[in-house]
Parts: C-alpha cells; structure tokens; sequence
C-alpha cells in the first residue's frame, strides 16, 4: 500500500514539474487569473507568465493570446476554467471544416467528405 501511495504521489509531483507555461502576449476585455478557485482574481497583463493550472475568467467579447515555444493560442470563450481546460475546449471547439477555410457545411459538402472515406451505406 505505500509503494501504491508513493507511486502515486511521484505521479503528481512529477506532473506538476512539468506543467506548461503561457507568457500572455495579448488581452482585450475582462480577463482575470488566479492560483486558486478560491483566491482572488487579480486582472490579467501583458507579459505575465500563467500555468496550466492557473484558473482564467475571460468575460464577455474578451481574449487572452498565450504563447508556448513561439506559438500564439488565443482564447476567446467566455467562462472560468484552468488554462488547461480552456484550451482543450478550444482544441474541441475547432472543426475540421473551420481549419480548411471551407465556410459553412451543407448537406451536400457533407455526403462527398462521406463518399471520400468510402463510408457511405447503400
């Protein structure tokens, strides 16, 4: 039971040694982080560094460009989640279809993408 338990804790430990860090290049609107869910919200600038446990509130029509190793991630969906979390959301949100540039799918758009992977039951 203690080897389970060290195990474990060396999981976390290590987990949290290698947790990514954001510089924000860029904020537009409301936009305040925390340590903690239960700490006070301090308002997000230019240049500070964040973690992927950092919890983020991003407001209405607000924005927060983070940078990790030279790429920007611009978040823009109003909620209160951890840096982390908010950027999964965003990696969920994307489409294939916005990505492509294609515009809106259609009903037709959408049978050919089925008819290239050879997917379509007669």
């Amino acid at each position: 039971m203690k080897k389970l338990l060290t195990v474990i804790v060396a999981a976390f430990m290590g987990g949290l040694l290698f947790a990514a860090s954001y510089e924000v290049k860029g904020v537009a609107g409301k936009v305040t982080y925390a340590d903690s869910p239960k700490a006070k919200a301090k308002p997000v600038t230019v240049g500070i560094t964040v973690q992927d446990e950092t919890f983020i509130t991003l407001g209405e029509n607000s924005k927060i460009v983070l940078n990790v190793d030279g790429k920007d991630i611009t978040l823009r969906i109003p909620k209160k989640a951890t840096v982390a979390e908010l950027i999964a959301t965003k990696n969920e949100v994307a489409s294939p279809l916005a990505k492509k540039g294609k515009g809106t799918a259609t009903a037709a758009s959408r049978a050919s993408d089925v008819m290239e992977a050879g997917k379509l039951d007669e």
